[in-house]
């Protein structure tokens, strides 16, 4: 399960977002039994959507960009 605050990217190659980076601000709700409707905010679109967890990938960095990059 991803935390708030963790860094994600969208992983599908048929999503619109495909290749965006957002950060988890709230988890919905389950889409199927196996699959939460998690609550990104993409900093390059300044809102937040829903999407699918099993579409989303946890990007580690050695070098984390500050919250204030991601507003």
């Amino acid at each position: 399960m991803m935390e708030l605050g963790t860094l994600v990217m969208v992983d599908h190659p048929r999503h619109p977002f495909n290749g965006c980076v957002g950060k988890v601000v709230g988890r919905r709700g389950n889409r199927t039994p196996d699959d939460m409707w998690i609550l990104i905010y993409f900093a390059s679109k300044m809102r937040s959507y829903l999407v699918p967890e099993s579409i989303l990938s946890v990007q580690f960095s050695d070098v984390a960009p500050a919250d204030k990059d991601l507003h």
